[in-house]
């Protein structure tokens, strides 16, 4: 058989979801509006990706006087603290390390592709005791764009060397399914996030399984 891989999400995914997104948002836009930028179209369903990209093309446009790199990366640090706080409440998911052994024994690729930053990812994953499993971990540091945006899985399908079809992105929400669907792979969606199945089939998952659990059988391994 033809070699398989699966990427995952993190946060929701393989890990409970603790990370304070209403309050991270409120203090991006807060940070945006001290240094002068338009935050009018800026709300709590915004995506941070959105907020940051709202940034740079005021920046370039020449209607904020910044630097974006140094913009950016203050938010990134307003994240990174967002972040190390939720770690600290983060559980691993029943069954997800023998999931993740299973699947690594039938020489199936994984990978992790997460929005979230290298230390709290790295932390994360430490404490669940995942890190190990992974080929690779991708980062928002790690790549131009984060989700909705597919400039990840993009650079994963790159990294791996294989046919898309082949490759399975493993997520919880609908920023996961947009990003993947962008990027030309299939999703496989987990009901564990903020999401419930109905929703997730909406947002056009290619399958939902209840937890990863069932993802070898799906993959038929």
């Amino acid at each position: 058989m033809a070699p398989v891989a699966a990427i995952f999400d993190m946060d929701g995914t393989l890990v409970s979801f603790k990370f304070d997104v209403q309050g991270t948002r409120v203090a991006i836009i807060e940070e945006l509006a001290k240094r002068g930028f338009d935050t009018a179209g800026l709300g709590m369903t915004t995506p941070i990706q959105a907020m940051i990209d709202s940034a740079k093309v005021q920046v370039e446009s020449g209607k904020v006087r910044a630097k974006f790199d140094e913009v950016r990366a203050r938010l990134y640090s307003i994240l990174d603290a967002s972040e190390m706080e939720s770690s600290l409440l983060t559980n691993v998911f029943p069954d997800t390390r023998e999931t993740l052994d299973y699947l690594k024994s039938r020489s199936v690729r994984l990978g992790v592709l997460t929005n979230s930053g290298r230390r709290a990812a790295s932390e994360i994953l430490r404490s669940a005791g995942l890190l190990d499993c992974f080929e690779f971990v991708l980062c928002r540091e790690d790549v131009a764009m984060m989700k909705p945006r597919p400039d990840g899985l993009v650079r994963v399908i790159s990294m791996l060397g294989m046919p898309k079809d082949r490759i399975f992105y493993v997520g919880d929400s609908r920023y996961d399914i947009i990003a993947a669907k962008q990027a030309g792979l299939r999703v496989v969606a987990v009901p564990t996030g903020n999401s419930d199945e109905a929703r997730l089939r909406e947002e056009g998952a290619d399958y939902v399984i209840s937890s990863i659990s069932e993802l070898p059988g799906l993959l038929g391994v």
